[in-house]
């Protein structure tokens, strides 16, 4: 059985009240997935929580940390050039005036209509789950393989609770 230590990270899709979602559009210089759009997020540091990590994320990467209705919506397993990732996906609903700032070291925060979501350059391994973030399901789990170009290999495998 191949040993592995996994990486552990978070990403939240945070709601408002006009039915956008806040996303950020990484910068170009970016190593990883440079131009594309995903959730705010980054690593869990040593001896730090998920829901501590997302708060301190969010905080870092919005200015705020007035999220209402955070909630663990599922886990990503992923396998990269890195090694192996839990990626855990919150939602949550924030009111559009309370994002204070809009660039961010890690690129720029903007709303996206959640019907035209699937019209922008997202994260590959988004595109089969985002759905599920607001349907009528308790938690799902995905899992997912890139290449070291960030190329999907094969299909995402998703399973849901409901």
């Amino acid at each position: 059985m191949e040993k592995s230590n996994y990486l552990c990270a978070t990403d939240c899709f945070l709601q408002n009240e006009y039915n956008e979602v806040l996303l950020i559009h990484r910068g170009k210089d970016k190593k990883i997935l440079p131009g594309f759009y995903n959730g705010i997020g980054g690593q869990i540091e040593p001896n730090e929580t998920p829901l501590e990590a997302i708060k301190r994320e969010v905080k870092e990467e919005t200015g705020t940390n007035q999220i209402n209705s955070l909630q663990l919506k599922g886990i990503l397993t992923i396998k990269d050039k890195f090694g192996y990732w839990y990626i855990y996906i919150f939602i949550g609903t924030i009111q559009k005036e309370r994002i204070e700032q809009i660039t961010t070291p890690e690129g720029k925060l903007e709303w996206i209509k959640k019907s035209a979501l699937k019209t922008k350059k997202l994260v590959p391994d988004l595109f089969p789950w985002i759905d599920l973030l607001w349907q009528d399901i308790q938690f799902f789990f995905a899992k997912v393989e890139y290449d070291n170009s960030y190329n999907l290999i094969g299909k995402v495998k998703i399973n849901t609770i409901k």
